[in-house]
């Protein structure tokens, strides 16, 4: 097991939704411990690249509804993850909580603009998008932002709170053909987001996590 902090470094896209409550409580993945404490706010999924990692390479597609209410805290959380690397399943459940599983993932470059993710589950493929970006990107950093709220995931009775940091560069992008299986990943094509932007050779950090004693959930 590799302990935290971790530094990550790829590509990626991310879209920024501002989820309808109905989309979220029916197709969202909310674990238990968070049902009735949605509250709303901007979500996102993400589908990554990344290169580096303190286990190797591996990719990854999530899904983070918005801001929930927990313990008097209003924080973000990851409800549906799969990554491609059976070591960081094992390390992201036991160094931060994130329920993540093990996916294959392909990744196509179509032309210098245009690429294809597609990723599947026990012979199931749940995402399948292409994926077309502006080549003109700025950059962008985390910690410009003025507020932060942090992940909060639950985890062998205890509940975790990391708030990661990265910077890279970014572009707007756009989905230019997308299926999504509803089955084993809330299917974000039927809906338009905020924003969508492909990051290139960005750092992210994951630092050590606050761990609050054992509390009631599943």
């Amino acid at each position: 097991m590799v302990k935290p902090p971790w530094k990550l470094t790829g590509n990626g896209y991310i879209f920024i939704f501002n989820f309808p409550r109905q989309f979220v409580e029916k197709y969202g993945f909310i674990p238990d411990y968070l049902k009735g404490k949605y509250r709303g706010g901007l979500g996102a999924v993400m589908l990554v690249d990344y290169h580096t990692s303190p286990v190797g390479p591996y990719q990854e597609a999530l899904f983070v509804p918005g801001l929930f209410e927990h313990e008097g805290r209003r924080l973000y959380s990851i409800t549906k993850i799969y990554v491609s690397s059976i070591e960081s399943v094992l390390d992201g459940q036991d160094n931060w909580g994130i329920p993540k599983e093990l996916a294959n993932f392909a990744i196509t470059p179509l032309s210098s603009t245009v690429e294809r993710f597609r990723m599947s589950h026990e012979q199931r493929t749940f995402i399948d998008v292409t994926l077309k970006s502006q080549p003109f990107q700025m950059p962008a950093n985390l910690r410009w932002l003025p507020v932060r709220p942090g992940l909060i995931q639950h985890y062998q009775g205890k509940d975790i709170i990391t708030r990661p940091v990265g910077k890279g560069r970014v572009g707007l992008t756009r989905l230019e053909d997308a299926c999504v299986d509803p089955i084993g990943f809330p299917d974000f094509s039927q809906l338009r987001p905020l924003v969508a932007v492909r990051a290139s050779n960005f750092t992210l950090e994951f630092p050590i996590p606050k761990i609050i004693g054992a509390q009631r959930g599943n």
